[in-house]
């Protein structure tokens, strides 16, 4: 596998060498000329001296702390971290229809992160609000989160001033503005757009995350025969010639930013010029990605549960099982987009959240493996027993019937009626999140440091009965 990467990696460098890459921001071109980097218009042109000698600040590992320290996440090494869904404008409901997500889902979802053990991460785009002023939901969905959650805060990309909104926000949370750059504590995500372009948004998101020594994840996401070359050799060095860029580009800015490697290339459904997240070619790019981060020394990005299915059925469970079961078993430090998604990203569902909580349940059991000893083995309980008899009703099973075997919360099993069998799995997901939900009860937050939230908020704009409306979400 290394030879396959250094091939992938070193013609990455030549893509930056001979075709260069361009940047749409003057103070970022300015900033790699003063660097050495050669600027011809807005082509930049990285050599691999650039990036060797660069991409070594980048720390291979770094703890994102959270608001509670119980949820701090270590990024790196042979970590795994899940996130939720992220980015999606739409929620596919059950009997097929859609609609426009709202604040309510986003509160919902982040509700439902927080209740979750697998998540130390909740916030991002977790649905994109349809009904909160476009201008501020950067802002709406930070404060959101806030509210709902003090587990490690995921922020979003944005504009200079966008992004200084939300790391201003955070600040408050986090004890200031200084003590805010002491430590990783807002992760955000920027993609480039493929092939070779990385944009305003893009760049002023590295210069703001890189001013306040925030990390950010570098996610070039090409698809195979669309927007990356057909052969997947080809479009993974395209996508690592533009992760590599950025991730030179962060630390020209401000050496020793936490960046992860966060390659998301996609296949392509050619009939539709579609991207197509579920197919193995994805899974496959994604082996790939784990792989050059370790050969770069990086923490990874990639993977999730992710498929091309429009509902909850069993492509999207295949699919799903794949793509995040790959992602697992090479040690993807930060699995983005985890539970929830539908359609190649274009909604998420609650009902697959709940069904993508289940398969994190099976790949970490099946991950974990099982322990091989004298005690495991058995040999006097299978004495005691012997030929003919049954280990069901021994003490052995009794003790550990509830922890050492695998029992689904919302799979089907057993001797029911076939013709139920369905329903009974859509009622377990609705029973499973009604009662997560139910159990959910709001983090405590300093009632100072509350009204300093909510006197910035009003301050850029945001009506202060939109706050209110967010604590009754919240509470409902």
């Amino acid at each position: 596998m290394k030879d396959r990467v250094r091939k992938i990696y070193r013609h990455a460098i030549d893509i930056l060498e001979q075709v260069g890459i361009k940047l749409k921001h003057d103070r970022v071109l300015d900033i790699m000329q003063e660097h050495g980097v050669r600027i011809e218009g807005d082509l930049a042109f990285f050599t691999r001296k650039d990036i060797e000698s660069w991409i070594t600040n980048a720390p291979s590992s770094f703890t994102l702390h959270a608001r509670n320290p119980e949820y701090d996440a270590v990024i790196g090494s042979d970590q795994i971290n899940f996130t939720a869904g992220y980015g999606c404008p739409t929620v596919y409901e059950l009997d097929g229809s859609a609609r426009e997500a709202r604040l309510s889902d986003y509160l919902r979802f982040a509700k439902l992160v927080h209740q979750c053990s697998h998540f130390a991460i909740n916030g991002g785009i977790l649905a994109q609000p349809s009904n909160v002023p476009a201008v501020l939901s950067h802002l709406i969905m930070t404060y959101a989160a806030l509210m709902a959650s003090d587990k490690c805060l995921m922020g979003l990309p944005g504009n200079e001033p966008q992004m200084r909104q939300i790391m201003e926000l955070a600040a408050i949370v986090f004890g200031g503005r200084e003590a805010l750059k002491e430590k990783p504590q807002v992760l955000t995500m920027i993609s480039t757009i493929s092939p070779l372009l990385v944009d305003d948004m893009a760049l002023s998101s590295i210069l703001v995350a890189a001013e306040f020594n925030q990390p950010l994840i570098i996610s070039p996401g090409p698809g195979a025969g669309t927007t990356g070359p057909i052969d997947l050799a080809g479009n993974m060095a395209l996508a690592t010639a533009e992760a590599l860029a950025c991730i030179v580009i962060t630390q020209m800015i401000k050496p020793g930013v936490p960046v992860l490697f966060g390659l998301q290339c996609f296949g392509a459904d050619l009939k539709t010029a579609n991207v197509s997240i579920g197919s193995p070619a994805y899974a496959q790019m994604a082996r790939h990605t784990a792989e050059l981060a370790r050969y770069l020394n990086l923490p990874s990005r990639c993977g999730g549960s992710n498929t091309d299915a429009v509902c909850v059925s069993p492509q999207s469970g295949y699919e799903g099982m794949l793509s995040l079961l790959t992602a697992c078993q090479n040690k993807v430090n930060l699995i983005v987009q985890s539970t929830g998604v539908l359609d190649s990203f274009a909604a998420i569902s609650y009902e697959k959240f709940i069904m993508d909580l289940e398969i994190i349940d099976m790949a970490k059991y099946y991950l974990d493996d099982f322990e091989i000893s004298g005690n495991t083995l058995n040999l006097d309980l299978i004495k005691s027993v012997g030929p003919g008899g049954n280990f069901l009703t021994t003490m052995d099973t009794t003790e550990k019937c509830r922890t050492h075997s695998w029992t689904p919360r919302i799979g089907v099993r057993g001797n029911i009626d076939r013709r139920q069998a369905l329903g009974n799995y859509y009622q377990n997901i609705q029973s499973t999140m009604s009662q997560m939900l139910d159990d959910y009860q709001q983090p405590q937050i300093d009632p100072a440091i509350r009204s300093e939230l909510d006197n910035y908020m009003m301050s850029q704009g945001v009506d202060q009965k939109l706050l209110a409306d967010i604590q009754e979400l919240i509470n409902s």
